[in-house]
């Protein structure tokens, strides 16, 4: 099977090499527990390698905001950006757009994969699909275009990471059940009131032998790394 590395020191390691390539990974977990970064520091590794990487947001962080954020760890590289490996793309106005029931997502969705087939984009991150859900008032409608999106980014032949904005504790999330994989990121109280500790669990890995231990997880200059 062949992999994608995740450029996160620990993480490729459990994963005998890195993400199953092709896959769909969900990274989920509460705000601030590395989602982003993790996503990102894996696109840049893949950019180093040459392979091209497109970030899409939606209703997330704005693009410049996320440069910002992310200039502070040794794996951003501006000049990857610049010489196109690394793409940005913002579906915001379109995802929000009060049309009939799922309307904005379903626009948003085939403006994306447009996208993802004139770039060629090898890897690629959504961040996040949870507002997706906003726009569905019956979950029977969010399922149908789940499985859409999921057959259109396995056609696609990429590595794709779905950020999602939920705790551990919701197992029965339909993104749970229909992702290759799924990585859960914590901020673990601890005995000290008002510390937390960053984990990490990879709950699943098609195709992947795997601890499903909860892990330590640093925030360092080179950006995430298992402890």
């Amino acid at each position: 099977m062949d992999r994608a590395a995740t450029g996160v020191r620990g993480l490729d390691d459990v994963l005998h090499g890195g993400f199953p390539f092709p896959s769909v990974v969900l990274i989920a977990g509460e705000p601030g527990a590395g989602k982003t970064t993790l996503c990102m520091q894996t696109l840049f590794e893949g950019a180093r390698r040459g392979e091209s990487g497109l970030y899409i947001t939606a209703i997330s962080e704005p693009v410049d905001q996320i440069h910002r954020y992310m200039a502070g760890y040794r794996f951003y590289d501006r000049s990857l950006v610049e010489e196109g490996l690394i793409k940005f793309l913002d579906i915001s106005s379109l995802l929000l757009k009060e049309e009939h029931e799922g309307g904005g997502a379903k626009a948003a969705l085939d403006f994306a994969m447009d996208f993802i087939r004139k770039s060629g984009a090898r890897r690629v991150v959504i961040d996040s699909i949870t507002p997706f859900s906003f726009t569905f008032a019956e979950p029977r409608g969010y399922r149908r275009f789940l499985h859409e999106l999921f057959i259109m980014l396995k056609a696609m032949e990429t590595l794709t990471l779905l950020v999602a904005e939920f705790s551990p504790d919701e197992t029965t999330n339909p993104e749970n059940y229909m992702a290759d994989g799924v990585i859960f990121l914590y901020l673990q109280k601890t005995e000290v009131v008002d510390i937390f500790k960053p984990a990490i669990q990879i709950r699943k890995m098609k195709g992947t032998e795997h601890t499903k231990d909860i892990l330590r997880l640093g925030f360092t200059r080179e950006g995430l790394r298992i402890l």
